[in-house]
């Protein structure tokens, strides 16, 4: 009687223990490497939101046309139908971080945010308001721009982050019920606050003309005026003169090949 051959355990072959280790060290990058993605987002978000609580914390609350009163009874400044915001301590503001101007708001949005300006546009593209690197960075001025917001033309950038901060809500313009409902934005400054109406919403290449500054209140001004407000991708109904100053928010598309405007002229 022929004894029955004993079959030899097999081990794993090298390579594929090799494969897995491989599989095994890239899963651990990619959660660490997410992990501390989302640590970067959360102490951004946590540091400003802790200044809205300090700076910007009552939402602004639209005012009664026919009586110039809040919607709790208490009087307003504004009896024009406007909206009206907290004023902010910008001298506090500034004596956190000098390159603070004032601060940016659109009421219901999500964005309420200080303003910064510096000399060197890229400063602020990854360095949060206390001045920590973060890939949220701010909100700040172009550079070229002054600070005072005398120019007839001055632009604002902010990124367009996942979690939905920062100028991400920008996007919501994209659809005409949304500029309805939030057709202002407030910038407080130094000398007081200041609103701005939306004209024209659209997207744009990163060295489109519509980032021209340096106007004079002329002819050349006029026809700019008309072409931005041309591209809108659907009508505002608000016109806009050479008589006008504007602002104009930007911030990166969703693949970052494009950008995203907002053009807005000066109420007050």
């Amino acid at each position: 009687m022929k004894k029955g051959r004993k079959k030899k355990k097999r081990g794993m072959s090298m390579p594929l223990i090799l494969a897995m280790g491989v599989c095994v060290i890239v899963l651990a990058v990619s959660i660490w490497q997410l992990s501390s993605i989302f640590l970067e987002y959360k102490a951004g978000t946590d540091e400003y939101e802790k200044l809205q609580d300090t700076f910007a914390a009552e939402e602004p609350s639209e005012v009664n046309e026919d009586d110039g009163e809040k919607d709790d009874g208490t009087a307003t400044e504004d009896t024009d139908g406007e909206e009206t915001v907290k004023r902010v301590a910008v001298s506090e503001l500034q004596a956190q971080n000098p390159d603070t101007v004032g601060w940016i708001q659109i009421p219901g949005t999500g964005i309420s945010y200080p303003l910064m300006h510096t000399g060197d546009d890229s400063y602020y593209l990854n360095h949060t308001f206390s001045k920590k690197v973060n890939s949220a960075g701010s909100i700040f001025m172009e550079t070229l721009n002054n600070p005072d917001f005398s120019d007839l033309h001055t632009i604002i950038y902010g990124h367009n982050m996942k979690n939905g901060s920062m100028f991400a809500g920008l996007k919501e313009y994209r659809s005409a019920s949304y500029l309805v409902t939030h057709p202002n934005i407030y910038v407080d400054l130094a000398d007081g606050t200041h609103a701005y109406q939306i004209f024209s919403v659209y997207e744009a290449d990163a060295d489109s003309d519509s980032y021209t500054i340096g106007f004079a209140q002329d002819e050349t001004y006029e026809e700019y005026l008309k072409t931005i407000k041309g591209r809108s991708l659907y009508d505002t109904s608000v016109t806009v003169t050479r008589e006008d100053s504007i602002i104009t928010l930007s911030t990166c598309t969703k693949h970052g090949e494009k950008r995203f405007l907002v053009h807005a002229k000066k109420l007050y």
